[in-house]
């Protein structure tokens, strides 16, 4: 696959790369969409279609005061497992930016998911600073390609924004621990985040 280092600034509703809100199967219309093939320029992991997201989307239901969180990715989630995917939040005030060429990627949480070979899948919430709270199992789904999560918002305390001014990014990692930048197939979007949509 080609190996890319576009980056792109997203305004709300707009894709690089993609088009907007496009309706793949299953009904999901997403805030962002690309074609496949994209990888970050630092990266020296194997290429799987399971860490190439091709589109993403970031929810907050006022009703039920929970986030979700849905992405596809280019092939099923489970082939080359263990596969990471790790979603980065800014609450507001947000300094850390640790990706060369994506300086506009800034987090102070992130949402991890660990997808195993066997398909099941663990997660958690981690603030930085701060600890770390699991996800329970039922609050991750799998589908073929499609992968989301569903939590209580109030596991992301407010540092200064409205949770409609939280910014988020998606990087899907071949492993954790090691050198983050060697570990990231992609971003989602490149140098860029997205808001959350408010659902009534």
């Amino acid at each position: 696959m080609m190996r890319s280092a576009v980056l792109c600034t997203i305004l709300v509703l707009a894709g690089c790369g993609g088009t907007t809100n496009p309706v793949p199967p299953g009904g999901i219309s997403f805030q962002f969409t690309r074609p496949p093939g994209h990888v970050y320029a630092l990266y020296t992991g194997p290429v799987r279609p399971a860490l190439d997201a091709i589109g993403v989307k970031g929810t907050f239901s006022q009703a039920s005061n929970t986030l979700t969180f849905t992405a596809q990715m280019a092939g099923p989630i489970v082939v080359g497992a263990p596969n990471y995917y790790v979603w980065g939040i800014n609450r507001g005030g947000a300094t850390n930016a640790p990706f060369p060429g994506e300086p506009n990627i800034v987090f102070n949480a992130v949402v991890v998911v660990t997808v195993n070979p066997d398909g099941t899948a663990s997660g958690s919430v981690v603030l930085l600073p701060g600890g770390a709270t699991p996800l329970d199992s039922s609050a991750i789904s799998i589908s073929q390609n499609f992968i989301s999560e569903t939590f209580p918002a109030s596991l992301l305390p407010s540092t200064g924004a409205q949770i409609s001014g939280y910014m988020w990014n998606l990087w899907p990692r071949s492993g954790l621990g090691g050198t983050p930048q060697a570990q990231i197939q992609t971003f989602a979007p490149e140098n860029a985040e997205l808001p959350f949509l408010l659902i009534p």
